[in-house]
């Protein structure tokens, strides 16, 4: 294809770039047709004439550098953009699900991005709410700011609780095991530990998947109980894919149902924009495959969690 065709209808290449390199163009073109019009009907010095006919080539010429440049740039840097690959799922969320499918139990996951939430408010939802993942931990020393808030108000609104770390992939795996165990204890009843990976490592793939299953059972040992993984679709088909088959998956892909067909999920992260009442920003929605008893019987304490299969 043409690069200078391809910038122009390439998803990668961002709106705002494509705006701004056709208002040069267009601008240009129309200022160089103008001048030469202008030029036809009137007698210009020589030195001024030669200028404009200087002029309005090099901007001309400027805006297709401008445009070869982000098509270089868009190109060369793809594989370098963290999550470039779980951006498809944005790409393709032209069937995007706001509201949850009502064969499925309903929950949402959420962090300090949502500030202050009025969880009264919340109780009151259209669509109940029956569990909430709460963010508690980031990488070797990272702590949610309204983590300790958000999980006592959690418990105390009746809802299933559970934490979840936010796995950075190019620091031990040990020490953010730490950050996680020292700041999340789990009551009976609670939700099991969730580890969130999403980016890939600078270290590579087997590096990555390495560190994930120590941190994986790291907290089963320590809890007692099999942590969840939560990952986009197109990261786990990449990069996950066989080799944390043990433990129940939750999976983000934002166009519907048909995205995750082929695989075994327990919990599917369906949009990220769903309105909740008492909640000011948009959230995450995600709806659970089984029933509302066995996401209890998933949760810490329950006496037969070891032996039940979530995935199918």
């Amino acid at each position: 294809m043409n690069p200078l065709l391809s910038f122009l209808v390439t998803p990668q290449t961002s709106t705002t770039s494509k705006v701004l390199f056709i208002s040069i163009l267009v601008i240009t073109i129309f200022i160089a047709l103008l001048n030469y019009f202008n030029n036809k009907n009137r007698k210009q010095v020589n030195g001024i004439r030669k200028a404009h006919h200087i002029l309005y080539p090099v901007l001309l010429l400027a805006s297709i550098i401008f445009g070869f440049f982000y098509v270089f740039q868009t190109n060369h840097n793809k594989n370098d953009v963290p999550n470039f690959g779980e951006n498809i799922d944005r790409i393709e969320s032209l069937e995007h699900l706001g509201v949850t499918n009502p064969n499925y139990i309903f929950g949402i996951d959420i962090s300090h991005y949502q500030g202050e939430i009025r969880w009264h408010e919340v109780k009151s939802n259209e669509k109940p709410i029956e569990f909430v993942f709460i963010r508690s931990t980031m990488g070797i020393d990272g702590k949610d700011t309204h983590y300790n808030n958000n999980w006592a108000d959690a418990k105390k609104h009746g809802y299933i609780r559970g934490a979840y770390h936010y796995y950075r992939p190019n620091e031990d795996p040990v020490e953010q095991f730490n950050n996680f165990a020292q700041t999340v204890h789990l009551e009976k009843g609670d939700f099991p530990p969730i580890l969130d990976i999403e980016e890939k490592s600078k270290f590579g793939d087997a590096f990555l998947r390495e560190n994930v299953l120590k941190w994986l059972k790291l907290t089963e040992e320590k809890y007692g109980i099999k942590p969840v993984v939560y990952t986009g679709k197109h990261f786990y088909d990449t990069r996950l894919k066989g080799y944390i088959d043990e433990y129940p998956l939750w999976l983000a892909a934002y166009s519907g149902k048909h995205r995750v067909n082929d695989v075994e999920w327990t919990f599917h992260q369906f949009s990220e924009t769903v309105k909740v009442e008492g909640i000011d920003t948009l959230v995450d929605g995600n709806d659970f495959k089984l029933s509302l008893d066995d996401l209890k019987d998933m949760c810490y304490g329950h006496d037969d969690h070891s032996r039940k299969i979530w995935r199918n």
